[in-house]
């Protein structure tokens, strides 16, 4: 008998785990290589985000890809070119919602409603397969350096207005967050080699911020147990990547390398400890922003065709 083969969240998981002992980091990207922000569809200029970011992160880093431009076989032809030959894609995930169904292969009711009509949703990993830009040939985009630039100058004004949410105190060495006082500690500004990594800094500060009892609520349980705290950081370490892709602020370099053993035994033992890192880290990324006021593109969906 054949072993089963991997399912999409241990194939995912597996891709971060070795990229994580092979000392890659999965959510560093030099942000400053790229001419206009975060991954997105090259045909509806919508963002990837979530798990997504972090999956073709890793194919741009091993691969060289500065284009943060993406796109689908079909898309290729729908923007008058095509995927060179013999170019190998990239891996992405995205969610379909299923009804729940009993032992007996029939539809369940939400039991939390009377009206039965209301089912239970499944969410349901589906993968397909997309293509940096510059594997394309023929396709009908302008170029990346002609496009409106994120110019930041020397005050970034987003990444300002995003520190600007929390309570801010400066001075000492140690940046963190008290939640008792609902206060973020940072070190001075001259303390840090440039502005990017005293806003890296700050944004992981924030993304604790964001789980307050009077924000997200943000709390892990038995789930991962004494790893808990070990999990929040994964999830301000990717958040403050996403926060840092819509601010012009790269991550080069992990704000916390001594938790990465951590990381790697929840990895190892849930498959999909990952999706849920992701997804919270976007959820906090998200309520920044909408708090800051910078508003975000629609989201890249499932193609009707896929």
């Amino acid at each position: 008998m054949q072993p089963d083969k991997p399912s999409i969240y241990e194939q995912i998981t597996g891709k971060i785990v070795t990229a994580l002992e092979n000392g890659v980091n999965p959510w560093a990207r030099p942000w400053h290589t790229v001419h206009s922000g975060p991954f997105r569809n090259a045909l509806t200029n919508r963002p990837y985000r979530g798990m997504n970011v972090l999956l073709l992160n890793l194919v741009a880093l091993s691969r060289g890809h500065v284009d943060p431009r993406w796109l689908t076989f079909r898309n290729a032809e729908q923007l008058g070119g095509h995927v060179r030959k013999g170019e190998r894609g990239a891996a992405i995930v995205f969610w379909k919602f299923l009804p729940a169904r009993d032992r007996d292969g029939e539809t369940q009711p939400d039991a939390a409603n009377d009206d039965d009509q209301e089912r239970k949703q499944v969410p349901f990993a589906r993968s397909y397969t997309v293509f940096n830009v510059e594997q394309c040939e023929g396709l009908d985009l302008v170029p990346l350096d002609a496009e409106e630039m994120n110019g930041r100058g020397e005050a970034n004004e987003p990444a300002e207005r995003v520190l600007a949410l929390a309570q801010l105190q400066h001075g000492g060495n140690k940046a963190c967050y008290l939640p008792t006082p609902d206060l973020v500690l940072l070190p001075n500004r001259s303390a840090f080699e440039n502005s990017d990594f005293y806003y890296a800094t700050g944004f992981h500060e924030i993304c604790h911020w964001t789980g307050h009892s009077t924000r997200l609520n943000r709390v892990f349980g038995t789930r991962f147990g004494d790893l808990g705290y070990a999990f929040e950081e994964l999830v301000a370490e990717i958040g403050a990547a996403f926060l840092g892709a819509q601010t012009g602020i790269p991550f080069e370099t992990m704000r916390h390398p001594e938790y990465i053993h951590h990381w790697l035994q929840i990895l190892k033992g849930d498959s999909k400890a990952i999706f849920t890192a992701a997804a919270k880290a976007q959820h906090a990324a998200d309520f920044v922003l909408d708090q800051a006021g910078i508003v975000l593109a629609e989201e890249e969906t499932l193609p009707a065709a896929a």
